[in-house]
């Protein structure tokens, strides 16, 4: 039976981020599947009100003020929202899923599902506070912030769910008990085709008897590469380390960077690919994570992940009895290097195809369709 989906997300494409990213896979899957879509998110400079993709994907961007560089999108009420809004309704919506908790848009999605008398799913992207920064007070305005815009969302009648299973756990921490979870996914044989064939060992002067360990996130100290650094000091001369991504870490990175380390800088989906193609550990020192597409990316390339228990670690390297990998106590620099030192000791051929077997038939998007199938009946309460 076709749907008409609006998806409510405060950040679209073009701006990049696993939300974002997350949300346009998901919408062109339910697309090939014979549903219709509209994206309703918040406007950006430069973006167009209203556009449809070439998939057949509708975007709506409400007005908003970008505050923190794009973080914190604030909705701007008035007649014109009232008017796109009313065209989204115009196109029959009888679904509407909600990504995070603590936007304005999420509140505008839920209010728009409870006037039209629509079901609506919210799905949380996260598995702890959010964080700005170091400073506490920031910290500590962030976390009032996330309790309040929650307790409204629950006020609006939301059936809740996780990206993740740590995802949906960290919902108790509002009240909210929930065993639904809307896993994030990937198509694990066009990622590996999109590979551009970019040979990173050659350029970087890596000989293929070293070890190369990759990391992908944003340089920043939620998500540890300066504890990766650390941890390639410990490891030595037999390993190399490639560090793929951007952030406000970068000037310190540039300077403590030890001689079996390099930071390469963001790099599209075609040379990402080809950096793990060659990479034999992955890993990633992260705070915290919904769950984390780089992740799924390695495990598509078979490549065992070094990372702590967080979430999206556990259905991307536990299959059964066996771990792909290793999942972490912790995150400190000395942890990881023992991880990375005991997965390349360990790791075979034939754990790498039973790990690429596994992220291609049970993280797919057709996996996270009939799991958002699930969530909605419960919703309905079929």
């Amino acid at each position: 039976m076709s749907r008409t989906y609006a998806i409510f997300s405060a950040q679209y494409l073009p701006h990049v981020g696993g939300v974002e990213t997350f949300t346009a896979n998901l919408a062109h899957q339910l697309v090939l599947g014979g549903d219709r879509v509209c994206v309703v998110t918040s406007a950006r400079d430069g973006a167009p009100e209203v556009e449809t993709q070439e998939d057949g994907v509708r975007i709506v961007r409400l007005p908003s003020v970008q505050l923190m560089g794009g973080r914190l999108p604030l909705s701007r009420h008035g007649s014109r929202e009232s008017s796109l809004l009313s065209a989204v309704s115009s196109l029959g919506v009888d679904r509407v899923l909600v990504n995070t908790r603590f936007y304005g848009t999420s509140v505008t999605g839920l209010r728009f599902a409870r006037e039209h008398d629509i079901p609506a799913v919210l799905l949380d992207h996260g598995s702890a506070w959010l964080t700005f920064g170091r400073s506490g007070a920031l910290d500590a305005a962030a976390h009032a912030w996330e309790r309040r815009m929650t307790a409204r969302d629950v006020s609006l009648g939301a059936t809740f769910a996780g990206i993740s299973e740590k995802s949906a756990a960290w919902l108790s921490t509002f009240g909210i008990k929930t065993s639904l979870v809307i896993p994030n996914a990937i198509d694990a044989a066009s990622f590996r085709g999109e590979s551009s064939g970019r040979d990173f060992r050659f350029e970087l002067g890596i000989p293929n008897d070293k070890t190369l360990v990759a990391f992908v996130g944003r340089l920043a100290p939620e998500k540890g590469p300066e504890r990766l650094l650390a941890a390639m000091g410990q490891l030595g001369e037999k390993y190399a380390c490639v560090l793929a991504g951007e952030g406000a870490l970068r000037p310190q990175l540039e300077r403590d960077l030890p001689a079996n380390a390099h930071l390469v800088g963001n790099l599209g989906h075609a040379d990402l690919s080809a950096l793990l193609s060659q990479t034999d550990v992955f890993c990633l020192p992260t705070r915290s994570e919904g769950f984390c597409t780089s992740l799924l990316e390695a495990g598509a390339w078979g490549v065992p992940c070094v990372v702590p228990d967080v979430g999206g670690a556990r259905e991307v390297l536990c299959q059964g009895a066996d771990t792909f990998g290793c999942i972490t106590n912790d995150r400190e620099s000395a942890t990881m290097a023992d991880g990375i030192r005991r997965v390349s000791a360990s790791w075979t051929p034939e754990r790498s195809l039973k790990l690429r077997a596994h992220v291609e038939r049970d993280l797919s998007w057709p996996q996270t369709v009939r799991a958002l199938e699930h969530a909605f009946a419960q919703s309905s309460g079929d």
